[in-house]
């Protein structure tokens, strides 16, 4: 979790990942990834619809991906615990298009293959990432300042708490669930973007605090 606010992705009435999307969306095939057209799109949407870390996503195996429950499993992720995961339905439709079009593999295969057929890398990914912020003109801050691809984890978890507030919901019953979505292992850590929530939109925290007592305190001095 950042100490500092995301930099990427928070004003939610022209939102910049919806640019990043578009964006994704109109990359074509090359000599070296003559199927990253087909791939890339869907890795940056499981990044940011289910808040993946990048090298969950890259390791994904056919037989990881249920596309018939709708479950992807996600397997040895930080803290050494499996953890399911169940994409919204608009993404598990895109990604049974997806399947289809790259045809029967064999479920050892890497879900989203390399052009060499193993893992992308993540430098890769990155590179595409940064190729992509420069084709939608968001500003860059430079090596360890971001926007970092990371922050995509970052801007789910934000945009979901901002969307649960404005549904009028109990955000701290509901904190369990996007830990667990995260692979949390406590709530602990999700409950600090209930802090990140509040830096960027600060009605959220003087709303929901009324409707909910204490729910987002304010920050101890270091």
């Amino acid at each position: 979790m950042p100490k500092t606010p995301v930099t990427l992705f928070r004003n939610t009435h022209e939102p910049e990942v919806r640019l990043l999307l578009d964006a994704v969306d109109r990359i074509r095939p090359d000599a070296r990834s003559p199927l990253r057209h087909l791939i890339m799109p869907e890795v940056f949407r499981l990044l940011y619809g289910c808040g993946f870390r990048v090298n969950e996503v890259l390791q994904l195996r056919i037989a990881d991906v249920d596309l018939g429950r709708g479950v992807i499993t996600v397997r040895g992720a930080k803290f050494g615990k499996d953890r399911l995961v169940p994409p919204a339905l608009p993404l598990v439709q895109r990604l049974q298009k997806f399947a289809a079009a790259m045809g029967p593999r064999p479920d050892e295969a890497y879900f989203f293959p390399s052009p060499h057929g193993g893992a992308w890398a993540l430098a890769s990914v990155y590179r595409l990432f940064r190729e992509l912020l420069l084709r939608c003109r968001i500003s860059h801050g430079g090596r360890g300042r971001g926007p970092r691809i990371h922050d995509l984890r970052h801007s789910m978890a934000v945009h979901t708490l901002l969307r649960w507030y404005r549904e009028g919901a109990d955000i701290e019953a509901k904190l369990p669930v996007l830990a667990t979505y995260l692979g949390h292992v406590s709530v602990d850590g999700t409950r600090d973007y209930l802090h990140l929530t509040a830096e960027l939109f600060p009605e959220v925290a003087v709303r929901a605090n009324e409707a909910f007592g204490d729910v987002i305190p304010q920050r101890s001095a270091p």
